[in-house]
């Protein structure tokens, strides 16, 4: 079974997290769909800087148009969580009316424990935003973040309310966050919004500088990637699935090359699902 895959923004932008793409959007585009994905991710700062370029919102869908593409993940919104109503912003905004992706990832970088109450009320806040472009919010848990575990992200998203608020499960972020498959149960598989496949291995510290070094290639870590999707899938999900990788060596790679490598190594995780 042919499961459409979605290439998250930093697998091809050719430049650590954080960082100005080194390859510009059309590249990956092209590389992108020749690789097999049928979807791509865009950042807001690189949006940003594509309109401050000159770029026009329909410039960039003619790019996706010939490619036949659709973008269909942006990020990223942060400290919402722990602060006070943060807005999601005039890209987030412009991006779902031009583009109408599929979901927006949202996460905490700040270490304070959440009031899970006032977290989901300010969740419920920017789902309400963003309802109207039919954004779904995928909410990310981080292990060095007040969004700890999964189970707390389940927490805030339970608390918001909203119909379109979901997680986001990351399988590096789920097992570094000590996160289990028991964390999901009752879990309405409609309230996972997507996954983005990687690997790497588990740590006990500097958790951001190992996600941002160290998050590999399906298969190529010591994570059990099959155990979660097929847990997943257990539990009723059947998609989209992203994928998110980023490590040195692989990000100085050919676009073409980085494309073809995260399309074999997605496709290969995805292979043992059941294909119903």
């Amino acid at each position: 079974m042919t499961r459409e895959l979605t290439a998250s923004c930093v697998t091809l932008s050719g430049a650590g997290f954080a960082q100005p793409a080194r390859v510009p959007f059309a590249e990956r585009c092209r590389a992108a769909a020749a690789a097999g994905f049928t979807g791509i991710g865009l950042h807001t700062d690189d949006y940003r800087q594509m309109r401050a370029a000159g770029a026009s919102d329909e410039s960039l869908r003619a790019v996706l148009g010939t490619h036949g593409l659709a973008l269909r993940e942006i990020e990223f919104l942060s400290g919402w969580a722990a602060a006070s109503g943060d807005d999601p912003g005039d890209d987030v905004a412009a991006l779902g009316r031009a583009f109408r992706p599929h979901h927006v990832t949202a996460g905490e970088f700040g270490a304070d424990e959440l009031d899970i109450e006032a977290a989901g009320a300010r969740l419920r806040t920017i789902c309400d935003d963003v309802a109207a472009y039919g954004l779904r919010v995928a909410v990310e848990a981080f292990p060095w973040s007040g969004l700890k575990d999964v189970a707390t992200a389940r927490a805030v998203v339970e608390a918001s309310g909203a119909p379109n608020a979901g997680l986001m499960i990351d399988v590096w972020h789920f097992y570094n966050t000590r996160s289990t498959l028991a964390d999901l149960d009752g879990l309405p598989p409609e309230r996972i919004v997507a996954v983005q496949l990687n690997d790497g291995r588990v740590v006990d510290g500097d958790f951001l500088t190992e996600a941002r070094q160290g998050r590999l290639l399906p298969g190529d870590g010591e994570l059990d990637v099959q155990g979660l999707l097929l847990g997943l899938h257990e539990r009723g999900f059947r998609g989209p699935y992203c994928i998110e990788v980023n490590y040195p060596g692989y990000r100085d790679l050919p676009v073409d090359e980085m494309a073809g490598l995260a399309f074999t190594a997605a496709s290969k995780a995805l292979e043992a699902l059941p294909t119903h």
